[in-house]
């Protein structure tokens, strides 16, 4: 090969190969079998007017974070905001955070690549669950009207369907909700047909009893790896936490990953928090924006709901706000 013969191009194809072994590497790191956290405090405190901030989903946009979640009012019921864009999380305490005309909560964002068009996914809407889209997720008020996403109901629920999330591969979109009746649910649609009404089936994927697998269900796809790994929020004797599972195909079956409150996915037990001992409703952070759901297992990143220990009361009222865990390796 022609390249090959003087030392510049040796050095510049040397460059390349050892680039390529860098991304392989990169892309190859398991999951652990034990995890440990550090977490920020505080990132941010509701402005005036709310109790709380919860139920995270965040994607980056334009190199920065966008972040939507669910409000409570201090006087008023749920409600719904984003934050303006912001670099560093350090900057989410002077975001500003921007009130929603219509309620999407505890939402899902993310870009459905295939049509080139921004979804938010939400409960409580004229269906168990509905979303919008838009061409630009900063607008927390520019989104279209709410279109059915799920139509069905469930039984042995107090709640009725709760905390969606969507994830794709290349052939499917998959709705994952919960109930917080001990049950995680499954329904499902041609790639081809999103967005749209997964309709009003679905398939219990996993039972336990309720505090096992209480709400908050998040899925996503492990980079560089055939594998998903999904997170449901639990119940513990020292507050809320996250077990998570595997599984070989979105429509496959789940296996218990770090599941107990002693060894969680993250909670008290491991995520170095002072300022909180739940760990609830949130997100990762993804490596993409898209459809796929995808990140990376070599730095992993939770932004997740906490509040004072010694606070209590209202479900409502409780004064939940953002804090980011990091996985140490």
């Amino acid at each position: 090969m022609r390249f090959l013969r003087t030392n510049n191009s040796l050095a510049s194809a040397g460059t390349l190969l050892l680039a390529s072994a860098v991304t392989v590497a990169a892309q190859t790191c398991a999951l652990p079998s034990t995890y440990r956290w550090t977490s920020t405090d505080s990132l941010a405190t509701p402005k005036s007017g709310w109790a709380s901030l919860k139920d995270f989903t965040h994607v980056m946009y334009q190199e920065q974070h966008l972040v939507y979640a669910t409000t409570h009012g201090t006087t008023a019921g749920w409600g719904s905001m984003n934050f303006n864009l912001f670099s560093n999380w350090t900057d989410m305490a002077t975001a500003s955070q921007n009130q929603m005309t219509s309620g999407t909560v505890a939402p899902t964002i993310f870009y459905f690549a295939p049509k080139s068009i921004w979804v938010l996914a939400y409960q409580w809407g004229p269906t168990a669950f509905s979303y919008r889209t838009s061409t630009d997720p900063t607008k927390a008020n520019g989104w279209s009207a709410g279109q059915p996403l799920f139509s069905g109901t469930i039984t042995s629920s107090s709640t009725g369907c709760i905390d969606q999330t969507v994830i794709g591969d290349n052939s499917t979109m998959y709705l994952f909700f919960a109930g917080d009746n001990g049950m995680i649910y499954r329904a499902s649609m041609p790639l081809g047909k999103f967005p749209g009404d997964f309709g009003t089936a679905s398939t219990v994927v996993m039972s336990d009893t309720k505090n096992n697998l209480f709400e908050a269900v998040q899925v996503y796809t492990i980079q560089g790896q055939n594998k998903y790994l999904m997170l449901v929020e639990s119940i513990g004797a020292n507050g809320r936490y996250f077990r998570s599972f595997t599984a070989d195909s979105l429509n496959g079956t789940w296996t218990p990953q770090a599941a107990t409150e002693s060894q969680p996915f993250a909670g008290k037990a491991n995520s170095g928090a002072s300022w909180t001992n739940d760990i609830s409703h949130g997100d990762l952070i993804r490596s993409n924006p898209d459809q796929t759901m995808t990140v990376d297992p070599c730095n992993l990143q939770l932004l997740y709901q906490g509040r004072a220990p010694s606070s209590g009361g209202d479900y409502g009222l409780l004064p939940y706000q953002p804090g980011l865990l990091t996985l140490q390796r």
